[in-house]
């Protein structure tokens, strides 16, 4: 024990207080112990000196605690990674599992509690079974990125254990690493056979599927996934995806109770996940379903934000059917971004909302004002030249269009008067 070295990322100084007590009660030294509150120290400590064991807060400087867990697992196959934190909920549960963390300590804790925690994991390290040693032996293989290695290490971990899944999973990894994915999905099945719901093979699963690009097959797995264990932003958003290009977009809004309950939710994960909502509502849209593609784009709005793009394309969307669904446009010029209010966007939406829903006069009126303004975009000229046609405003469709044609040149759809 007293050659172990430890790093504690914690910022509080009574829990760091706390985790050097219990590390000195298993047998660590002093000078051996190294705390830090800041991030960046904890990264550069990990990157110098490489210790043996992580102690880390789920957040740190704002960042996460299990992005120093992955420089310390890729450090060494023996480490030992543990996330103590106050934070309990499933998906950081989900999130650290992703991880391969070896513990997970909910705060608060007693030293004496903490210390037989440790003890536990060193041991299990220090003197593993003769499966552990072939699992580790291979994942250190990985981690060198030594392939056939690996593969021959976890092929003969398979004799050491009577119900051998983590090898199997292992295995299918490693084919999953040398882009062999079927291979690789016939591992985690035969993993799955020994424990129908082991976590690592089931994701493993997902994720052969999903590089795939075998959707439907994702989707299914990512249920049983759902059903039985927590699951992290990463995950979360392929799901969305593999939704989507299965053609379950009904499904997509019975998940906004998943991202709801994230406490992390990634710029990427609302990106992914409004995305498929408004696909979703303009699936809807298609099969007159008016109801269920609002819900999908106001749920979008939940996901994303105030976003000016997201509103809009959701505004132009409903104004493109009838008018009783573009009538709906109404609801979300109401939710633009108090500032984006009076900008010329704002302006033209609404104008093109007035076109699908206002009687002519209040139409030529405002439409008349943005030309002469030199406030129309592209679409509104567009759409007040084809309804001047449409009502034989002959010369005023003539004025507009060379308004239009002076102000885009370069414009690709042409609009002639009758």
């Amino acid at each position: 024990m007293k050659n172990l070295t430890a790093l504690i990322v914690d910022n509080s100084s009574s829990f760091a207080n706390l985790a050097t007590a219990a590390l000195l009660e298993v047998g660590l030294t002093p000078e051996n112990i190294f705390t830090t509150k800041r991030y960046l120290g904890a990264q550069e400590y990990l990157a110098e000196k490489k210790p043996n064991l992580l102690i880390t807060e789920f957040t740190v400087d704002s960042k996460f605690g299990l992005e120093l867990v992955a420089m310390h697992s890729a450090n060494s196959a023996d480490n030992i990674s543990i996330i103590m934190t106050h934070n309990n909920s499933t998906s950081a549960i989900a999130e650290a599992a992703e991880e391969l963390v070896d513990d997970y300590i909910v705060k608060p804790i007693q030293s004496g509690v903490l210390a037989g925690r440790l003890l536990t994991l060193i041991e299990r390290k220090i003197n593993p079974s003769e499966y552990i040693k072939h699992i580790r032996a291979g994942k250190q293989a990985l981690f060198d990125g030594h392939l056939a290695d690996a593969h021959h290490k976890f092929t003969a971990a398979l004799k050491h254990q009577e119900k051998p899944t983590l090898a199997h999973y292992y295995l299918g990894y490693t084919k999953f690493k040398a882009f062999e994915y079927q291979f690789a999905n016939d591992e985690y099945v035969k993993g799955l056979k020994l424990q129908p719901l082991h976590y690592r093979c089931l994701t493993g699963k997902f994720d052969s599927y999903f590089e795939q690009k075998d959707f439907g097959n994702a989707y299914s797995v990512a249920n049983t996934i759902i059903d039985n264990y927590p699951i992290g932003p990463k995950r979360l958003g392929q799901l969305f995806i593999a939704a989507v290009f299965s053609g379950k977009l009904d499904q997509v809004p019975h998940f906004f109770q998943l991202f709801a309950r994230l406490d992390h939710k990634t710029a990427e994960l609302r990106h992914v996940f409004s995305a498929a909502l408004f696909t979703a509502g303009r699936s809807n849209l298609n099969n007159k379903a008016l109801q269920k593609a609002i819900e999908c784009f106001e749920l979008g709005i939940q996901v994303v934000g105030a976003d000016v793009q997201y509103i809009s394309k959701i505004i132009k969307v409903l104004l493109r059917e009838d008018i009783q669904t573009a009538s709906q446009a109404a609801r979300f010029l109401q939710q633009f971004p108090s500032a984006k209010i009076g900008c010329k966007e704002y302006e033209n939406l609404h104008f093109q909302f007035n076109c699908k829903t206002m009687p002519l006069a209040k139409i030529l009126d405002q439409g008349r004002k943005m030309a002469a303004q030199n406030r129309m975009d592209e679409e509104s000229y567009q759409m007040f030249i084809n309804i001047l046609n449409k009502e034989n405003k002959t010369v005023l469709a003539e004025d507009i269009l060379a308004k239009y044609q002076s102000a885009y040149p370069k414009q690709t759809k042409k609009v002639e008067t009758i």
